[in-house]
């Protein structure tokens, strides 16, 4: 009978780097691939950005010199009207001011996977994980309620201390194990056009940029390799959605905007491609006795933007090292792997999921509803020309006068996002760290009469005494660095309205 300390399905970034980190630990781990070789199944690509420094600095130093690899050190965002007009476009980076804070800016890379995949798992397999590829695992050894291993397409039992399921969205190790049968909703599907392009002249037109195209549509993003790019968008599988995948991609190709940009690099579509992606409010349940869901089979992607590479090694790894943990104890329970869920609740990894409830709620309301972002971008578009550089250039009356006609136009179309504002922007304030809040409001102390006399610590108190909603945020006890907690920030809210 084969055993194993760790199996690991899925050899994708999630398993790849989960095997390698059951290796490094001295357990004895395999991965399956159901592919010739990882990244085989998959052809599309990711962006990988600063927190890959901070978190696997030997990786990011190493994947500069593969062939896909284009630098990224801006987001360029285009903005475009219901007649299919570019009216706006700029670019957000970091400046030099963050030094103390590494990465700083926008350091990162965009890669295909058929580069990535295969270096992952070069990775574990040189820690001493042993790598099968073409095997499909189709289901799992279950006894007395437990998973105790798997068995592939052709009936072969591989038994385990531990499995680590990292086979994607639509996990069959999830409903084979009978931890979930369908998502319940939160999926959304992400149709995908790749292209070639001349790498000489992207470095000319695109430069280290990935570009993402907003306006009456279901939000598009561009992410720019050496030699090609791919557009994608995103919807969630809702009641009202009544749209064909590629028709999503094809409101992309007929901005003149985009179709400019394509002629400029000599783009030419090579493939389409579809995939489901869980972007959710919170993960569900991510464990069960003998087995460990990671990256997007345990629902991680990030509920902002849904990037879920980062998410699936951060994942791997903390599931290795319970794995780990569990078997030095003889205990790999259901009750026992649930120090999984306590370890990647309190990582980074948890962190990124704090406003999950948030964020799928914003998008929901924004970009995924094309009938409201007609109407929203004329108040960007009203923001846009309040910016300095904007007043500088607006020479239809004096400089001042524009700046208050602009102004004017704002203020008429704010009532009708109040409600917006306050259902979907407010919750975001809970946020703001306690330390900043208290910054603010030291900064404007000078200005106000008879209050500006008092030490800074009994000014800080009479305010919390005068405005509920602050309180919380002036609480000496709370970590200063850190989100209020969801319950206490909501308690200050009940008591404001």
């Amino acid at each position: 009978m084969e055993k194993w300390d760790v199996v690991v399905v899925g050899a994708g970034p999630g398993g790849s780097y989960a095997a390698k980190t059951a290796a490094e630990l001295g357990l004895k781990t395999v991965f399956f691939e159901r592919g010739r070789r990882p990244g085989d199944k998959n052809s599309s690509g990711c962006g990988l950005g600063q927190r890959w420094w901070r978190d696997f600095p030997e990786i990011m130093e190493a994947l500069q010199g593969l062939p896909s690899v284009r630098k990224v050190e801006m987001v360029v965002i285009n903005l475009v009207d219901e007649n299919n007009r570019l009216r706006y476009r700029c670019g957000t980076t970091g400046s030099d001011l963050c030094a103390n804070r590494w990465p700083h800016g926008m350091d990162g890379i965009s890669i295909y996977r058929r580069d990535l995949d295969p270096f992952l798992a070069d990775l574990a397999v040189k820690a001493g994980a042993e790598l099968r590829t073409s095997t499909l695992v189709s289901d799992v050894i279950m006894e007395n309620g437990q998973v105790k291993g798997v068995r592939t397409e052709k009936g072969e039992p591989i038994h385990a201390e531990v499995v680590i399921a990292a086979d994607g969205a639509m996990s069959t190790m999830a409903r084979k194990s009978g931890m979930r049968n369908r998502w319940g909703g939160g999926c959304t599907l992400v149709p995908q056009l790749d292209f070639s392009a001349d790498p000489d002249k992207m470095d000319d037109v695109i430069g280290n940029a990935e570009w993402v195209w907003f306006g009456a549509l279901y939000g598009a993003y561009q992410v720019n390799f050496r030699d090609g790019f791919h557009i994608g968008a995103g919807q969630w599988l809702r009641e009202d959605w009544d749209e064909r995948p590629t028709d999503m991609v094809k409101k992309v190709l007929q901005f003149p905007a985009f179709q400019a940009m394509c002629r400029a690099i000599d783009a030419k579509p090579r493939e389409y491609q579809a995939h489901l992606l869980p972007w959710l409010k919170k993960p569900p349940k991510t464990y069960t006795g003998g087995m460990l869901l990671v990256g997007d089979a345990a629902g991680f992607p990030c509920p902002l933007e849904a990037e879920g590479i980062w998410h699936a090694l951060t994942s791997g790894k903390i599931a290795a090292e319970t794995a780990a943990w569990a078997i030095s104890r003889g205990d790999t329970s259901e009750r026992a792997l649930a120090e999984y869920e306590r370890r990647w609740k309190a990582s980074p990894l948890g962190k990124e999921h704090e406003f999950g409830p948030e964020f799928v709620d914003l998008w929901n309301s924004t970009i995924f509803d094309p009938k409201l972002m007609a109407r929203q971008i004329q108040l960007l578009l009203e923001f846009s020309m309040l910016h300095p550089f904007s007043v500088v250039f607006d020479w239809g009356d004096a400089h001042i006068d524009c700046f208050n006609q602009h102004l004017e136009h704002l203020l008429d179309l704010a009532p009708q996002f109040s409600d917006f504002g306050r259902t979907y922007l407010a919750p975001l304030a809970r946020g703001i760290w306690p330390k900043n809040v208290k910054r603010i409001l030291l900064s404007v102390k000078p200005r106000i009469p008879v209050l500006n006399k008092l030490p800074d610590n009994t000014f800080l108190r009479l305010v919390a005494k005068l405005s509920k909603s602050l309180a919380p945020y002036l609480d000496p006890t709370v970590d200063q660095e850190a989100p209020l907690p969801r319950e206490v920030f909501e308690r200050s809210r009940a008591g404001k309205r």
